[in-house]
């Protein structure tokens, strides 16, 4: 996934630069950063498909962004940067690993800040995987 979405820059033709920003020690924000981009693990439970059970987890991930949007505009960069993720997922099975299934997309959900003015949206995205137990 970090491949994926570290390349989610305006130079590789996508709408926004979150992926300049990429992290896999997700940190609260500070209110500096112009962006911040991320996936963590939710959960894992058992595979939901029986050929996989014993051998595989169903893992949830969020891919979670944070992106300037100025007042006004706050639909606009939610728009664009869900997506820049969803496209930046998108027809990449070769990069993962043999035996961890490509992740599906589940369901967004927008991170708004508590005040309109505050210069930034969020947006979590949710995948899920199955990964091999070893």
């Amino acid at each position: 996934m970090a491949k994926c979405l570290a390349a989610i820059t305006v130079e590789n033709g996508f709408r926004t630069d979150a992926g300049l920003s990429w992290t896999l020690e997700p940190a609260p924000a500070d209110g500096t950063a112009d962006a911040v981009l991320t996936a963590v693990i939710d959960k894992q439970q058992r595979a939901v498909d029986p050929a996989l059970s014993k051998t595989h987890r169903l893992t949830t991930v969020s891919v979670m962004a944070k992106v300037p949007a100025a007042l006004g505009s706050g639909q606009t960069q939610l728009d664009a940067m869900v997506s820049d993720i969803e496209e930046a997922m998108a027809n990449k099975q070769h990069q993962y690993p043999r035996g961890i299934t490509f992740p599906i997309y589940v369901s967004m959900e927008p991170l708004m800040p508590e005040s309109a003015g505050a210069g930034w949206v969020g947006v979590a995205v949710t995948y899920q995987s199955n990964t091999p137990n070893k």
